[in-house]
């Protein structure tokens, strides 16, 4: 019989690993991307912890050769294969990318390939589903209709069912409370969603241990009202439920990775940018501490077109602040004579020293307003950053200090 992995001497571990990272292929022949094989030995050392192994591969010294041979093939990857170079982790969808789902028709009640879509994408938003994976196993009976304590309707997932990463133990990891997902006065209510999926099922497939989503039944006349077959949909099919829609919809374009998995980042990213406490969004979404949310925090466009106007002010206000300082030793020099007066050329050796920011910031003279006659016996210095004006006794002479090393 062979040995268990966990059971395995450190240097037989590592070296098994240095030719696992070495000659991993898909099943076709083809490379992996170079942070799923980063992925894969994540996921061998969280078996080896499950396990009670007390060993680390991705910190302990005695897998140091193997963490180097992942690293090579990573590199080898890029710049060999042209791995890695493009964004493959799936986005989430800004609000009027939801909308353009409805508006083609690919969200909706007209036709049960969109019906049956709009009802997974409304309860993996409110649920936090894990991509296809808790929507395959989806029963009818874990998601029930109720009433709150005001009469209103909502759904509540009771059930959570084990994925690939929570496999449903008594005292395992699980949501701290159950999801609930409330009705809406709009045209998007979930709850109005649910019902009107409901009552195109066939009867017998309402009951609790049914599958929640069902194979469509395409050679139905038009006038029939059961929409669905009595099996399961595939879940290739469930898999691609929001890939398709998007691409029927022309969302997909480059730069943007939309897939099933981008309703769980658009549930997290909704949450963490309305503000609710971090793990708060943690209970729904079923992740064991908040770390795991710093995956889903990226800028969406309406934080980034934030930011852009947020630089463009502080450029601005930087131009505005060396008009101001400009000026002030313009009246600072101004002030060194009873009756000084500005010259021509200091006029001139002023606004060439500040490049054209007061051209674009301003239409007049830079000593606007200056009504004096002339100044003799004086020397000025102009320089850059903060100035220190010191005045000798015998001579008017101005000297503007510089905080700079020249």
């Amino acid at each position: 019989m062979s040995e268990s992995v966990e059971s395995l001497p450190a240097s037989e571990l590592d070296h098994l690993l240095c030719k696992f990272f070495m000659n991993i292929r898909k099943k076709n022949g083809e490379e992996y991307e170079p942070d799923t094989i980063s992925g894969f030995q994540q996921s061998i050392q969280r078996y080896l912890s499950e396990k009670g192994s007390s060993v680390n591969i991705l910190k302990d010294k005695d897998f140091e050769k193997s963490r180097k041979v992942l690293s090579a093939k990573r590199k080898s990857l890029v710049h060999e294969h042209g791995k890695g170079n493009k964004p493959q982790a799936a986005t989430a969808l800004e609000d009027d990318e939801e909308d353009a789902l409805f508006e083609t028709g690919e969200f909706g009640d007209s036709n049960p390939v969109s019906l049956q879509r709009t009802v997974w994408w409304l309860l993996s938003l409110h649920f936090g589903f894990r991509a296809r994976d808790e929507s395959r196993k989806l029963r009818w009976g874990d998601v029930q209709l109720q009433e709150d304590k005001d009469g209103g309707e909502m759904l509540v997932w009771l059930a959570e069912r084990g994925t690939k990463t929570r496999h449903g133990q008594e005292k395992g990891h699980r949501r701290a409370f159950q999801p609930k997902v409330y009705a809406t006065k709009t045209e998007q209510c979930p709850v109005n969603f649910y019902k009107t999926f409901k009552s195109h099922r066939p009867v017998e497939m309402n009951k609790p241990e049914s599958p929640f989503y069902l194979a469509v039944r395409h050679n139905r006349s038009s006038q029939d009202n059961v929409w669905y077959m009595k099996s399961p949909l595939g879940k290739n099919e469930i898999g691609k439920f929001l890939s398709i829609a998007a691409q029927k919809a022309g969302l997909q374009r480059e730069g943007k990775q939309i897939t099933n998995h981008s309703v769980r980042k658009t549930c997290i990213s909704r949450l963490l940018d309305a503000d609710i406490p971090e793990n708060f969004v943690t209970q729904l979404s079923g992740h064991k501490n908040t770390e795991s949310l710093q995956s889903y925090k990226s800028a969406s466009s309406t934080h980034q077109r934030r930011m852009s106007l947020t630089l463009s002010r502080a450029r601005s206000n930087s131009e505005e602040s060396t008009v101001s300082r400009v000026q002030d030793l313009q009246m600072a020099s101004c002030s060194s004579s009873e009756n000084a007066s500005t010259s021509t050329a200091v006029n001139s050796m002023m606004k060439s020293s500040v490049d054209p920011l007061l051209s674009s910031a301003t239409a007049t003279p830079v000593f606007a307003g200056a009504n004096v006659g002339s100044i003799s016996g004086c020397t000025f210095q102009i320089f850059h950053g903060n100035v220190k004006f010191v005045q000798t006794e015998k001579k008017r002479r101005v000297v503007i200090e510089s905080d700079d090393d020249d």
